[in-house]
C-alpha cells in the first residue's frame, strides 16, 4: 500500500511540475 501511495504522490508532483513549466511558457 505504501508503494502505491508513493507512486501516486510522485505522479502528482510530476504533473504539478509539468503544468508549472507549461504555464511559464
Amino acid at each position: 500500500m505504501h508503494s502505491i501511495i508513493y507512486i501516486v504522490g510522485l505522479v502528482v508532483v510530476i504533473l504539478a511540475v509539468l503544468s508549472f513549466f507549461g504555464l511559464r511558457r
